[in-house]
């Protein structure tokens, strides 16, 4: 184990299975790590979704901008027996670890995976194509999404089907946790993956522990989220990757 980070103690506040990976490379390089989810996913209902999976063929697109919206979907595809009509969509997606999920469902691969990982650059890469204008696309999403990626979409002439999936909730649980870890001054960074983590942290913590307390953000979004809320932004990674975010960490505590 490399000790680059020994004696930092991080919180990843990552929901389930998504967070060991991120554990696993913190511990790597020697961090302690607590793993706190702060927020958990609760299903909708998946009427909509099966009704958009009842002709599949009028969509030209399939828009996945989460793991979690890809498993969803695959579970609502075999249900249907869509999986034919699934597999010869044309898909947008963005995140590398998205196009991992796709790929483990046995989709075809991405047509469009914008480098940068976010709205705008998915946005960047349909408006340089000549195949989006006139196409429908289904957006499978979770609940308050932001309007970005549709609103764009349809402004390049595209229309787009937004089914609600799933709405991240607070997990009392995890917030009444991370509340007594930073009262007891054991927690030097938190490590946060989307505003709705920023959220759940600020609805438990009193607004000068925020201000003193760093986060690790990755993307650009989740960062401005954390700005707004109070808390000082330690790190600010753009990669899509948890290896690039944790390179980001390392680098931003050893540089500190």
């Amino acid at each position: 184990m490399h000790t680059l980070l020994t004696g930092v103690r991080i919180a990843v506040t990552r929901a389930g299975d998504r967070s060991g990976p991120l554990v696993q490379a913190l511990e790597r390089v020697g961090a302690t790590v607590h793993e706190i989810p702060l927020t958990r996913l609760e299903a909708l209902d998946p009427a909509p979704l099966h009704d958009a999976l009842r002709d599949l063929a009028r969509y030209d697109w399939v828009l996945l901008t989460s793991v979690n919206a890809v498993e969803r979907l695959a579970t609502v595809v075999r249900d249907r027996g869509a999986d034919v009509a699934m597999a010869t969509r044309r898909l947008a997606v963005v995140g590398s670890a998205t196009a991992a999920a796709c790929e483990a469902q046995g989709w075809r691969l991405p047509t469009v995976q914008p480098e940068r990982m976010q709205a705008e650059g998915m946005l960047d890469e349909m408006a340089a194509r000549s195949d989006v204008e006139g196409t429908r696309i289904l957006y499978p999403a979770a609940a308050a999404a932001r309007d970005v990626l549709p609103e764009g979409l349809r402004a390049l002439g595209a229309q787009v089907d937004v089914v609600p999936l799933y709405r991240t909730v607070p997990d009392p649980d995890g917030q009444e946790r991370m509340l007594r870890l930073v009262e007891a001054g054991e927690v030097d960074l938190v490590a946060v993956a989307a505003p709705s983590a920023i959220d759940a942290l600020l609805d438990v913590l009193p607004p000068e522990r925020a201000g003193r307390l760093p986060v690790a953000c990755i993307g650009p979004v989740t960062a401005r989220a954390a700005r707004t809320a109070g808390f000082p932004v330690k790190v600010e990674s753009t990669a899509p990757t948890v290896e690039g975010w944790v390179r980001s960490i390392v680098q931003a505590l050893r540089t500190a």
